[in-house]
């Protein structure tokens, strides 16, 4: 065989994956060793070449830099969701966290501040860069200017004060990526079920309905919800398949010599002291283990209607963190022994703003001295979020009503054209 075609054969070699490049392959590695260094030369050409290739994603190409903006409000797995989708779509996602003010005078303001938004965003593993956007609706300059050629959004149609497609110069321009919006949940469905703070509607909601009772929750006094969108609220869970927790999951396991740490909790609203409690853990060793109670567990804990958002929401919050390696679900309040031992675990931490109610979960990592506190900076709670909402629910109450009513319409006439990612 000449060297011409010998560098031939290694060029594709280098190129070829596939298990139709398997006799290929079996024959440069005849020829390797002998003449390495034309080997070496095809492989810096080939690398070279499969560098300048346009990448691709499912079979369409991605860009550069793509833009995706929103208000990020009580973060929720349809958020991450989202963020998972447009991630798909590029190589760099640059996040758009749109400011208080410019939200408050499109739909009202949002529950959570500009910081506590920004930094659920900023945790989220498939964001890579996080930028305050001072409009409601984003426009070309904007996205320009981050050097983003792109702009993405769901299905859903966003409109502007004045009735017209917001997004329409972005695709006149042909800069526009659309994804499926996640089904289930929504940041206004949560806030429905933070105004139906009672026991009775979270566990028992067909003789609720069957009583037409209307519903008062603690500290709110004969909550007025249109009784379509409790209903639609209640009905309208998240539908999860293996593929959704795949498509979530890290699918990685600690390696040998890796320090394990471990900590566990309800994580019922997912808030900005969630994401500095987990970073500080993650800081602490090599990989972590994030324990989520079952929604039992919590309701004896905590009482009234916790949890807000079931075992199954929670988790997939969880794994949309970056500091989190891997999440064990439905965990005994108290830690054991078969759980030390089954996940060879190195270090069990706690924050000090941890609401625990019950006797000491930690007694048997304090005895074996595997037990570390830590410091809250954020002592954010979920409680301290539905207070917000308490003390203001003239308020919520229509902004509720309006949007639920609104999400309703969409999901009633969606054409389902569009696939998810």
């Amino acid at each position: 065989m000449d060297q011409n075609n010998l560098h031939t054969l290694f060029f594709i070699d280098h190129i070829l994956q596939t298990e139709q490049a398997q006799k290929i392959q079996q024959i440069a590695k005849q020829y390797s060793s002998e003449y390495a260094h034309i080997r070496d030369v095809s492989k810096e050409q080939a690398d070279l070449f499969l560098s300048q290739l346009p990448s691709k994603g499912d079979g369409e190409e991605k860009v550069k830099r793509l833009y995706f903006d929103g208000c990020f409000d009580l973060m929720h797995s349809g958020h991450f969701n989202a963020l998972r989708q447009a991630k798909e779509l590029c190589e760099t996602l640059v996040v758009g966290v749109i400011k208080s003010d410019a939200i408050a005078k499109a739909k009202g303001p949002p529950i959570m501040t500009d910081e506590e938004r920004l930094a659920l965003a900023s945790a989220c593993k498939w964001v890579d860069e996080v930028v305050i956007q001072e409009t409601y609706d984003p426009t070309i300059e904007q996205i320009d200017r981050h050097s983003c050629s792109h702009v993405a959004h769901g299905d859903d149609l966003v409109q502007t004060a004045d009735g017209k497609d917001a997004y329409q110069p972005f695709k006149d321009a042909k800069r526009m990526k659309i994804f499926k919006r996640t089904e289930g949940i929504s940041t206004t469905d949560i806030v429905g079920r933070m105004l139906l703070m009672t026991k009775e509607v979270m566990w028992e909601e067909k003789k609720v309905f069957q009583k037409q009772t209307i519903v008062e929750a603690s500290n709110i006094n004969s909550l007025e919800i249109d009784q379509v969108s409790i209903e639609q609220t209640l009905n309208n869970k998240i539908l999860n398949t293996t593929r959704r927790i795949m498509q979530f999951s890290n699918n990685k396991k600690p390696k040998p010599g890796d320090k394990i740490v471990y900590i566990d909790g309800s994580f019922d609203i997912l808030h900005q002291g969630h994401v500095d409690v987990l970073r500080k853990a993650k800081e602490l060793g090599d990989f972590l283990y994030v324990g989520v109670y079952d929604n039992e567990t919590i309701n004896k804990i905590k009482g009234k209607n916790y949890p807000i958002l079931n075992l199954q929401e929670r988790v997939l919050n969880l794994l949309a963190i970056k500091y989190v390696d891997e999440v064990i679900m439905g965990v005994p309040y108290k830690v054991n022994e078969q759980l030390i031992k089954n996940f060879k675990i190195d270090l069990i931490v706690e924050g000090t703003c941890s609401q625990k109610t019950m006797d000491d979960p930690y007694e048997l990592p304090i005895k074996l001295g595997i037990y570390q506190q830590i410091q809250a900076v954020n002592k954010q709670t979920a409680d301290e979020l539905i207070e917000r909402i308490v003390s203001n629910r003239l308020r919520f109450l229509e902004k509720y009503n309006s949007r639920k009513k609104k999400e309703i319409n969409f999901f009633e006439n969606h054409d389902y054209k569009v696939e998810e990612i």
